[in-house]
Order: structure tokens, then C-alpha cells, then sequence
């Protein structure tokens, strides 16, 4: 009895050194996934802002100068889309606000583990950004519904029509701020497609957290039925 006694202390005591291995090594592998995830979103938190700063200019350019159209000193054509603009704007006041949230949770101390609810936050996240990023670019290239008056065959946007200003003609200036607001709007939409790539690694990283934790999970629910069945086996000897 004295035999089998420790050699069952033995193979318990062996389990219970793997379980805190498993244990520890999820921990190193988590808190590495915590930091990599902070620092992803603080980069598409400052791109996003980047994004509105280069679009904001140009939006404000042309909101202080359209209305010189009625006496005649009209800067911008009457096929012109403004929509991409706006759409850029939004995408980086939304991306902003969401990665805002997440360094704030995430930075917040809690007596509490917050592995799970992070990681779920974490890919909602990804695959917001990813979506609001990816529709963003898609619209701002095809601009769906796009309506132009009679005798033009398509739509000019802050960016290509500042562009094609920007170099000039012959014997003609290049109106005001027309060459920062063609470099900025180049800019915006660059960043944009940057944006796209930060939240695909955001959800590669999400996604590893989110695989770490469901195997730990599995390996502690295996290891405490391991313990219910030994207990039970001890109970049923003694009896």
C-alpha cells in the first residue's frame, strides 16, 4: 500500500509540475500577445489620426473657398465628389475611437483577469478596422453612385483635381494650397491602405491569443477531470 501510495504521489506530483509549465509558459505567451497588441494599437491609433490630419486641410481648403463661386471665382469643378474626403475622415474618427477604448482597457489595472473578455475585444477590433479600412480604399477608388452633371463623363475628387493643378501650366499659377492639398490627400489614402495591413497583423495577434487561451483552457479542464478521477479512485480503495 505504501508502495502504490507513492508511487500515485509520484505521478500526481509529476502532473501538477507540467500543469504549472503549461501554466507558466501561457502566461509569458499571453503577457508577450498583451504588449504586441498595445503597441499595434497605438501605431493604428496614431496612422488614423495621421489620416485625419492630411484630410482635414484639404475639406477645410474647400469649404473656405467654394462659396467664392457665386462671384465668380470658382476654384473647383462642377463634376466634383467630395465623398471620398468625408469617407477618410470617418474611417480615421472611427478607427481612432475603437483602438482609443481598446489602450484604455487594456492599460486600466483590474483585480481580475481579463485574458478572455481582451481577447475577444482584440478581434472585434481587427475585424472592424479591417472592414471600416478595406470599404474606405474600395469606395475611395470605385466611388459607387456617383452622379455627374451633363457633359461629363466622370467625377473630380479633392485629390485628383488638386493633382492635376499642382504642376502648373503654361502661363498659368497654381491656385493656393492646391499642391499641399493633392500631397495631403496622396498621403491620406497611403495611410489608409498602411491602416488595412495594422489591422490584418492586429487579428493575426488576436487570433494566437485567442488559440493560447482555448488550449490552456482544454488543458486545465483535462487536468482537473484527471483530478476527479483520482480522488475518486483514492475514495473507492479506502472503502
Amino acid at each position: 500500500m505504501a508502495s502504490t501510495s507513492s508511487i500515485t504521489g509520484s505521478q500526481g506530483s509529476g502532473r501538477a509540475s507540467s500543469s504549472d509549465m503549461d501554466e507558466s509558459t501561457f502566461l509569458k505567451r499571453n503577457r508577450t500577445i498583451h504588449f504586441l497588441r498595445i503597441a499595434l494599437s497605438f501605431l493604428a491609433f496614431a496612422i488614423a489620426i495621421a489620416v485625419i490630419a492630411c484630410e482635414a486641410p484639404p475639406l477645410q481648403h474647400y469649404k473656405d473657398t467654394s462659396q467664392w463661386a457665386p462671384a465668380g471665382l470658382a476654384l473647383w469643378p462642377l463634376n466634383f465628389d467630395l465623398r471620398p474626403t468625408i469617407a477618410a475622415i470617418a474611417c480615421g474618427s472611427i478607427i481612432t475611437m475603437m483602438n482609443l477604448v481598446y489602450i484604455v482597457t487594456a492599460l486600466m489595472p483590474s483585480p481580475h483577469s481579463r485574458i478572455k473578455p481582451l481577447n475577444i475585444y482584440s478581434s472585434v477590433l481587427a475585424f472592424a478596422g479591417f472592414v471600416t479600412a478595406l470599404v474606405t480604399v474600395l469606395f475611395t477608388i470605385y466611388r459607387p453612385s456617383s452622379n455627374h452633371p451633363a457633359g461629363f463623363n466622370t467625377n473630380e475628387t479633392l485629390h485628383s483635381w488638386t493633382c492635376k493643378w499642382k504642376t502648373g501650366t503654361d502661363g498659368t499659377s497654381i491656385p493656393r494650397h492646391f499642391e499641399r492639398d493633392c500631397m495631403n490627400t496622396r498621403a491620406g489614402f497611403a495611410l489608409m491602405c498602411v491602416l488595412i495591413g495594422m489591422e490584418m497583423l492586429m487579428g493575426i495577434v488576436a487570433a494566437a491569443g485567442t488559440w493560447f487561451q482555448r488550449d490552456v483552457s482544454r488543458r486545465r479542464e483535462q487536468q482537473f477531470q484527471v483530478e476527479k478521477l483520482e480522488i475518486a479512485s483514492k475514495h473507492a480503495y479506502h472503502q
